[in-house]
């Protein structure tokens, strides 16, 4: 129970990214960014065809928190109320701020403008200001693992 506390942890505290930059500037921020949550995130980075959690170890209506190996992109595993998976990036798709799992409204959260998804719903925005659901990850169960596909 206390490997599900600290992955709880990882999802639900949404963490702000900064949707603003310039182009020019942007690279040097992001890899600022990324140096720095390498030190304080809990995230798993994984790869396609990997295992992204025990299937076991995620209850219906709880969220995972993960990162893409490919891209290094922030990503979120959500175990819908009736058994299913769906995944998600966690860009939000209004000013590219990192979205994060609600817990009591199961769905996904920007804390930079309030925009709201909804994982049961393909990402569905349910709340603006965005305007475009969150990209869809293909993911499939294996062996007991929930998997990146």
């Amino acid at each position: 129970m206390v490997g599900l506390g600290v992955a709880g942890s990882s999802v639900l505290s949404a963490c702000g990214g900064g949707g603003g930059e310039s182009a020019q500037g942007s690279g040097q921020k992001t890899k600022k960014k990324q140096q720095a949550q390498a030190s304080t995130t809990t995230s798993p980075s994984v790869d396609k065809g990997k295992p992204i959690v025990e299937a076991a170890f995620l209850p219906p209506g709880f969220a995972f928190a993960f990162d893409l190996a490919e891209s290094g992109d922030p990503a979120i595993l959500v175990h819908l109320p009736d058994e299913s998976w769906a995944a998600y990036s966690a860009v939000c798709t209004h000013a590219g701020c990192e979205v994060g799992y609600q817990l009591e409204a199961q769905r996904l959260g920007c804390p930079c403008h309030g925009s709201v998804f909804n994982p049961a719903q393909g990402g569905a925005v349910v709340q603006g200001p965005a305007k475009k659901p969150l990209k869809e990850i293909e993911v499939r169960t294996e062996g007991g693992n929930v998997v990146l596909a």
